[in-house]
This record gives structure tokens, sequence and C-alpha cells, in this order.
């Protein structure tokens, strides 16, 4: 009997690129510390670690913001009716914000 060899599943795009900028970013801490230990002078951490860190930041900032869009649309068309349809206006204003509006104490 011969096994069914399952379909391979491929990578996301920016999950493939959210694994490089981790990747790069432990593997650049690594040799960081490593030469810093070797080379007794911590000078390239001004300039290695901020750059690294900076670069996986906007990667994970950018996955979270792509993947909360793409929930939204998801949970858009599973509702099948604009996000906010439920609630009427007058009920989003408070009489907070006519009681600050009359100077009113906060």
């Amino acid at each position: 009997m011969k096994k069914e060899k399952k379909p391979k599943r491929k990578i996301e795009t920016s999950k493939f690129l959210l694994l490089i900028s981790d990747t790069m970013a432990v593997v650049t801490i690594t040799f960081s510390l490593l030469a810093v230990f070797a080379l007794q002078d911590a000078t390239p951490l001004a300039y290695l670690i901020p750059a690294v860190f900076g670069l996986a930041a906007t990667s994970h900032g950018f996955y979270y913001w792509k993947a909360k869009a793409e929930n939204l649309n998801k949970w858009k068309q599973e509702q099948d009716a604009p996000l906010h349809a439920s609630i009427a206006p007058d009920e989003i204003v408070s009489d907070d914000i006519t009681d600050i509006e009359q100077g009113g104490d906060f």
C-alpha cells in the first residue's frame, strides 16, 4: 500500500518575511554579542541592535496590521452588514459629552 502524499502547504509571503526578519535579528544579536566579547568593544551594539530591532518591529507591525484587515474583511462578510449598523447614532453620543460642551465638570 502506498501512502498518499499530502500536498505541501506553501507558507504565506508575509509570514515568510516575518520569519526572515526575526532570523536576521537573532543572528545579528548572536554575532554582535560574540564580537563584543572577542573584541572587548561595545560600539557595534549602538548601531546594529537598533537597526535590526527597527526592522523586526516594522515587520511585526505590518504583519499584525495586515492580519487585522483580513480578519475585519472576513467578519464583515460573515455578518453581511456594515460594521456598526446595529448601533443607532443617538446611542453613540453620551451625556458626558454634552456636559463637557456646556462647561461641566469632568
